[in-house]
């Protein structure tokens, strides 16, 4: 074949090639260039009790998630009724895995990033996907909580355990730790409950009276990190 019949031959079949070409875009058989990603929708939930004025937020490895920045986290959301459970979304690539953190975000714009190692999420193709969370706590099994406490009341008072974590109410009255006592043990006042392993604990001690009033014990907060399995126990004194 001359050069001249084989420029009019690739000239002849340079269309038919194209044509091809575009009917395997559209049939899927080679992605068409510049085609989006399909993306996949992951709902949120994360115990974290707040102070008031803070948004807490997650944020991760992802464009969806902010690739760690801070500024560019997704904001999470609750109600009077909801918290300490804050909720909300994000993207992800589907069946693909994703790297993240929640972090609180103050009044002032002070950001707090949870201490525990990144959690991952993968997106599953046959089930919806969902994270719940909380706050600061990884995973494992619950570690058998004792709390001791000497106080002395008077008639019709209860003694009463709150904390930053939901097990301990989230630092509300209402929803705080009944401590008991009987005449064998009195003054001393206990408690026992399950709490999360390897995890910050503040707490104090409360009163309340037969009108419903509470008095909280004075100082700073205690606090203690429960241990990674097994008991933990803790021996206070009123303040």
């Amino acid at each position: 074949m001359t050069t001249a019949s084989a420029r009019a031959a690739a000239a002849t079949w340079r269309p038919v090639l194209l044509v091809a070409a575009l009917l395997a875009c559209l049939l899927g058989i080679v992605p068409p260039a510049g085609a989006a990603t399909a993306e996949a929708t992951v709902t949120v939930a994360v115990t974290a009790p707040t102070q008031f004025g803070d948004t807490v937020l997650i944020s991760g490895n992802t464009a969806q998630l902010g690739n760690w920045n801070p500024a560019a986290a997704v904001p999470l959301h609750t109600t009077a009724q909801a918290y300490p459970v804050w909720s909300g979304y994000f993207q992800i690539i589907e069946g693909s895995t994703a790297e993240y953190k929640f972090l609180i975000r103050s009044s002032s714009g002070a950001v707090t990033w949870e201490s525990v190692p990144n959690r991952s999420v993968t997106h599953s193709t046959t089930a919806p996907t969902a994270v719940d969370d909380r706050w600061n706590v990884g995973g494992g099994a619950p570690v058998a909580a004792t709390f001791h406490a000497t106080a002395v009341t008077a008639y019709g008072q209860n003694l009463y355990l709150a904390g930053n974590l939901a097990e301990l109410g989230a630092w509300n009255p209402a929803k705080a730790v009944p401590l008991t006592t009987d005449g064998s043990r009195y003054p001393v006042w206990t408690a026992g409950l399950p709490l999360p392993p390897n995890t910050p604990v503040e707490y104090k001690y409360l009163i309340k009276n037969t009108d419903g009033s509470v008095v909280w014990e004075s100082g700073a907060n205690r606090g203690t990190v429960t241990p990674a399995t097994g008991t933990f126990t803790a021996d206070d004194t009123w303040r």
